[in-house]
C-alpha cells in the first residue's frame, strides 16, 4: 500500500497517496496542490509548509520530492524533459497527465546535473 500525504487544516483533511503527487506551485501565502490525474486544490499553505510536511510524513528513502527554487516542489518520478534554453520543465506519466511548468535557468542545471547523477548509481 502506498505511503499517504495528509495537509490537515481547520474543517478540511486532504489525503493524497505520495505517488500521485506531482507538483506544488505557490500562489502567494497559498499553495496549488496538483496530481496525476490533473486536479488542483488550493491550500492555505505556503510552500514552506508544504515542505515540512512532506518531510515529516515521508522518509528520506521514500520522498522523491525536490523544491525548485521559491514556487515550486516537483515529484522527480515525473520530470519528462528539461530544456535549460527555453527554461521549461515538462512533468508527465506518459499516459494522461501533462504539465508544462517555467523554472529559473540556474534551477534547471542543478535538476538535470541530479537526474543525471542518480543514472550513473
Amino acid at each position: 500500500m502506498s505511503k499517504h500525504i495528509i495537509i490537515s487544516r481547520g474543517t478540511e483533511l486532504l489525503r493524497i497517496p505520495a505517488d500521485c503527487l506531482m507538483f506544488v506551485s505557490s500562489d502567494g501565502n497559498y499553495s496549488n496542490i496538483t496530481t496525476q490525474d490533473g486536479r488542483t486544490r488550493l491550500v492555505t499553505l505556503q510552500l514552506g509548509q508544504i515542505e515540512d510536511i512532506l518531510q515529516e510524513q515521508l522518509s528520506d528513502a521514500e520522498s522523491t520530492f525536490l523544491r525548485l527554487g521559491r514556487s515550486l516542489i516537483i515529484n522527480t518520478n515525473y520530470i519528462h524533459f528539461i530544456d535549460i534554453s527555453k527554461q521549461q520543465l515538462i512533468l508527465s506519466n506518459c499516459k494522461n497527465s501533462y504539465h508544462q511548468l517555467t523554472a529559473s535557468r540556474e534551477v534547471l542545471i542543478k535538476l538535470k546535473a541530479y537526474i543525471e547523477a542518480t543514472i550513473t548509481k
